[in-house]
């Protein structure tokens, strides 16, 4: 993973807000680091505040970003961040982002989707990119389904992608154009407007 820099300001959704993460959020998201359905998919357990605060607080100029605490009325549920890679101009164009919903009574009933799709707007929107990705393990089929409500495409599987709990896994990398944002943003108006 990146080291994500702070935010500028948090992203305010129908049910959901993205709040970038602060110092008081760490011992939280330690905490969360060590749920076992988190482990299994983000494999990043950190040992200390210090750790958490550099993975998690220090910006990284060679990879410019942002990560946000997701919240539903106040509380919070999970984190998501975007990422750009920042060595060449072409890399000013797309970004990549992470998510994962720590509270298991977030899971299922479209939190991710919804946080996704609010850090998406923003992506495209406010910050005029052309494609943005992400990719999951091969085997998190919820994470693949939710991606796809999203409105990210199946591009194909890397093989050995990532060093996951000791072994090489195969990811599956997904992206959405920003052309293809505005048909994904009508299917969640649409949503919206169904209640």
């Amino acid at each position: 993973m990146t080291s994500p820099s702070p935010a500028p300001a948090p992203l305010e959704g129908p049910w959901l807000r993205l709040r970038p993460v602060a110092e008081p959020d760490l011992p939280t998201i330690l905490e969360w680091l060590r749920e076992p359905e988190v482990l299994h998919w983000w494999d990043n357990e950190l040992g200390s505040l210090e750790e958490a605060r550099e993975e998690f607080l220090e910006p990284d100029p060679r990879d410019p970003g942002a990560g946000y605490l997701i919240e539903e009325q106040g509380s919070a549920l999970g984190y998501i961040q975007w990422w750009q890679r920042s060595d060449d101009e072409m890399d000013a164009h797309w970004a990549g982002i992470d998510i994962f919903i720590a509270d298991p009574t977030a899971r299922g009933r479209g939190v991710g989707t919804e946080a996704v799709r609010m850090l998406l707007a923003w992506l495209f929107e406010e910050r005029h990119l052309h494609r943005v990705t992400i990719d999951p393990e091969t085997g998190n089929a919820r994470a693949i389904r939710s991606y796809q409500k999203a409105g990210f495409r199946l591009d194909g599987v890397l093989r050995h992608n990532d060093f996951m709990r000791g072994a090489w896994v195969d990811t599956q990398m997904m992206s959405i154009l920003e052309d293809e944002w505005p048909e994904a943003k009508a299917a969640w108006d649409a949503e919206r407007a169904l209640g």
